[in-house]
């Protein structure tokens, strides 16, 4: 465990830009694996649809994050980042919660500012106050076992509140022992800018305008320490599945699905049959 966050930290500490995988099940943190990325994300909301087949509008407990995030760390050694939501309650709770995800490996875990849960029909519901998030973070610090899980200070501000707010907010989070910050909603070049001079913190954001997300030297320069780029490659593998399930459905033939399949080895590669035959052949005995 101390292995995959000592990774992540060195992976913060440079002055690049790291892209990160958007996991959301065991089998894609194993490809994002098997394809060297450093860092994998799981976010709250394909991992509950991944997990539980629900919308990010229901909430999702404690146990269900950490029993996913269980079979995630067991099947892929990556450095693994969560989105924990808002830690499940108020700072009490995420005591809790930040002792339950470091005991199943995960590297950095990501507290909201966000109010939670989201409501039907409710665009946006806000943010909680800054002193209730400062407080909600210094639980976390004070809460690990292992000093080197990063706690992530996550903020909607920068797409929910004036700039002089937003920048407010992240200056109060710094200063809490959270050793990096996630920006969300983020819209523009000039906000980029504004989080890193109120930070002296690594910065991880997700999904930003593209004239910032396809410029990775301005990342870089401006303490953008992880990119992230939302879930397309879900969004992809959901419609693979449903177009395939409708062909044959429909009466298409399994022929027809070949083009789309992964050849033999690349399964192979995936489930680790080759290693589970070489333990096989080592070990089992008539």
């Amino acid at each position: 465990m101390s292995v995959a966050r000592e990774k992540f930290r060195q992976m913060i500490s440079r002055d690049t830009c790291t892209l990160a995988a958007n996991i959301f099940d065991p089998l894609s943190a194993r490809i994002a694996h098997m394809l060297e990325y450093e860092v994998c994300v799981l976010s709250g909301s394909v991992g509950k649809v991944a997990n539980l087949g629900v919308p990010d509008i229901v909430l999702s407990n404690m146990s269900d994050v950490v029993d996913h995030c269980r079979r995630i760390t067991r099947i892929a050694d990556v450095s693994l980042m969560v989105d924990a939501e808002d830690g499940f309650g108020n700072a009490v709770n995420v005591v809790r919660t930040v002792r339950e995800l470091e005991a199943v490996g995960v590297a950095a875990i990501e507290i909201e500012d966000n109010f939670v849960p989201k409501q039907f029909n409710v665009q946006d519901p806000g943010l909680i106050s800054k002193e209730e998030q400062a407080g909600k973070l210094q639980a976390a610090v004070s809460a690990r076992t292992d000093p080197t899980t990063v706690i992530v200070a996550r903020s909607a501000a920068f797409g929910l509140c004036s700039l002089d707010e937003a920048v407010d907010r992240l200056a109060t989070y710094s200063q809490t022992g959270a050793e990096a910050v996630m920006l969300t909603g983020v819209k523009s070049r000039e906000q980029i800018e504004a989080a890193h001079r109120a930070t002296p913190l690594p910065i991880c954001i997700l999904n930003p305008p593209p004239e910032a997300r396809n410029d990775a030297a301005f990342l870089a320069a401006n303490g953008v320490r992880i990119l992230m780029l939302g879930n397309p490659v879900f969004a992809v593998a959901v419609k693979a599945i449903y177009d395939s399930f409708k062909h044959l459905k429909d009466g298409g033939a399994m022929e027809e699905l070949a083009t789309g399949q992964a050849s033999p080895e690349l399964l192979r590669a995936v489930n680790r049959t080759d290693e589970f035959r070489q333990i096989q052949e080592e070990y089992v005995r008539d």
